[in-house]
């Protein structure tokens, strides 16, 4: 008697955890396929009365409650909308998002792990406001814009300046390994070298953050990571103007750079 009974509840509890399956429904966020499954952009799945009753991540799948929704996608520097998603008992509706751009920065250290550095996402025009900050290896997605990108990787960061976000499109940027670039200084008197009479110091663009010093001697040539740099040269000969600067020298990995800076 006690097994048949068991056997009877067990059947009942099967049947309720068919019937609540059947009650729901599912949602799948599909960001261009691939492309942009396992961003780090959760959707809002709201209500007509405008609660939040779920969330999905591009790439996933989640049960809801049969109904009517609006599906709200954050992006960085704008949002997508969609209205009238209509959720069936069992049955998945895929929400189809084919127009958005998507960022990756792969950073690897010596051993090929990522260390989980600190990404800052700038605009590129003034006044250069922050649009985003994330960790290396994750994946983001934008709305159509050109940004600058910052990668908190020792010694002193590297940067990617104006990276097109286009819609439809990953932007991958990759950090093996930090390639050097070379900049060199000459500053002139009447078109004569005065590398011996000057002082060359370098500073982060935009900053007083001081990266590298050329005292007085044979040659002003600086090796420094790729970036954007602003340059002061100090004239200690006496003759001429007695400073100048330089700003907004970009250097890309493995770049060769000079700049001939007159005092005159």
């Amino acid at each position: 008697m006690r097994r048949s009974s068991t056997i009877r509840l067990f059947a009942a509890l099967l049947w309720l955890f068919v019937v609540a399956a059947d009650a729901t429904g599912s949602l799948k966020l599909d960001v261009m396929g691939d492309l942009g499954a396992g961003a780090k952009n959760p959707a809002e799945i709201i209500a007509p009365d405008g609660k939040v009753v779920a969330t999905v991540m591009p790439g996933a799948t989640v049960a809801v409650a049969p109904g009517t929704y609006k599906l709200k996608l954050p992006l960085v520097g704008g949002e997508i909308v969609k209205d009238d998603v209509v959720i069936a008992a069992g049955r998945t509706h895929t929400v189809l998002i084919p127009n958005v751009a998507v960022m990756q920065v792969s950073v690897k250290d010596k051993d090929g792990h990522d260390p989980g550095f600190t990404v800052t996402v700038n605009q590129t025009d003034p006044p250069h406001s922050r649009v985003a900050t994330f960790l290396s290896g994750e994946k983001h997605l934008f709305a159509p814009q050109q940004v600058d990108v910052k990668v908190d990787a020792p010694p002193q960061g590297y940067d990617w300046h104006a990276v097109a976000m286009v819609p439809g499109q990953r932007a991958m940027l990759t950090l093996d390994e930090v390639q050097h670039a070379q900049l060199t200084i000459q500053p002139e008197l009447s078109k004569l070298a005065m590398d011996k009479t000057s002082r060359v110091i370098v500073y982060h663009a935009g900053t007083q953050n001081q990266v590298a010093v050329s005292d007085p001697g044979p040659e002003h040539k600086l090796t420094l990571d790729p970036g954007t740099y602003d340059i002061f040269i100090e004239n200690q000969s006496g003759k001429g103007r007695p400073y100048a600067t330089v700003n907004g020298i970009h250097l890309d990995p493995g770049a060769k750079v000079s700049r001939a800076v007159p005092l005159d």
